[in-house]
């Protein structure tokens, strides 16, 4: 099963294999779920495998009321001594790998566990559609992975009659005292790292035109983000550019290959699909809309999964990051705080 909601849409489109094999086709629009690993190959649904329905936003507000979707708007993730100690150790040892040269930064995660026997899935999906607006908001289940569903804001990559759009979203920040701070040296240079890959990347692809940084609303953060437009040359199409793309400094590190090694020499798990990329592709048109998989979590075996990251630099404060993880996780815990123990 697969559903759906685009950014700022009204219409959840629902995918139902009723138990067809997912085989890739030759036609037709496709799903496409790209793990975190880079050697893993992406799944790819093709809709001529599925039943497709839509259902309104308006339809399930008949069902549930409006201010379900705020009842938990207050949530804060617990605190946990052993999780802030292991995550204080792990940042440590980047900082003391950045000081030495080896890397300049790296995007480090955890994941973290919460019980939950019983789930209204309808009732999750409305929550979940309430949750950010402006994010791409899904859910899958398959054999292999279990349940995953997430509300991400950033777009990977976009491509429609051969012009491109793409972001920069990189550097954090929340109220204090109900005001946002300034924005900081290192969260602009973790910035400015991401824009110069993705430029980099893009280059012998497409015409780049850069914008500006500006303040993305991404539920109740700030991230600072900046939008990569263009036209594509023919020298590669939407997925082969997605796949070059990904993974991100904003979701790996700088420079790529020695983060991407650290990540998986370090983090001590496996994120699966957390901070891979997933979305819709037309082969027909070239067309596409792929997202990096944040603010996601994962159901398996009567637990939530709930992934939550962020870039450290030679300037990263450990208990500042490991504060930045925990406000993360409350996009996704607002979704299922009704569903938890």
């Amino acid at each position: 099963m697969l559903c759906y909601l685009m950014p700022k849409a009204q219409i959840i489109e629902f995918w139902f294999s009723q138990g067809r094999p997912l085989e890739k086709s030759p036609g037709g629009l496709q799903f496409y779920v790209q793990g975190f690993a880079r050697d893993q190959a992406p799944s790819i649904w093709s809709e001529g495998s599925f039943d497709k329905i839509e259902i309104s936003l308006d339809d399930l507000a008949k069902v549930y009321e409006p201010s379900d979707a705020l009842a938990a708007v207050q949530w804060v993730a617990p605190e946990s001594e052993m999780a802030r100690s292991n995550h204080h150790q792990l940042i440590d040892k980047a900082i003391k790998a950045i000081n030495s040269g080896q890397l300049t930064k790296v995007v480090l995660s955890r994941v973290q566990e919460f019980n939950a026997p019983e789930v209204d899935w309808l009732r999750l999906i409305w929550r979940l559609t309430q949750v950010d607006q402006n994010a791409f908001r899904y859910m899958l289940s398959h054999p292999n992975w279990g349940v995953w569903c997430g509300a991400t804001p950033e777009v990977l990559l976009s491509v429609k009659d051969s012009d491109f759009s793409t972001m920069a979203l990189a550097g954090t920040r929340w109220k204090s005292f109900e005001q946002f701070p300034s924005w900081t040296q290192k969260e602009y240079q973790e910035h400015d790292w991401v824009v110069g890959e993705i430029l980099k990347t893009l280059k012998p692809f497409a015409q780049l035109q850069k914008g500006e940084p500006y303040n993305h609303q991404a539920g109740a953060m700030q991230h600072l983000r900046t939008d990569i437009t263009g036209r594509l040359n023919g020298a590669g199409g939407a997925v082969d550019i997605a796949r070059l793309l990904h993974p991100t400094p904003a979701v790996c590190g700088f420079p790529q290959s020695v983060a991407y090694d650290f990540i998986k020499q370090n983090e001590g798990y496996n994120r699966l699909l957390y901070t891979g990329f997933l979305g819709l592709f037309d082969p027909e048109r070239n067309s596409a809309d792929f997202y990096v998989n944040l603010r996601c979590l994962a159901y398996r075996s009567s637990q939530f999964h709930l992934y939550v990251g962020g870039g450290i630099t030679g300037d990263s404060l450990a208990q500042n990051e490991w504060q930045e993880t925990q406000r993360k996780m409350t996009t996704m815990g607002q979704v299922i705080a009704p569903f938890i123990e």
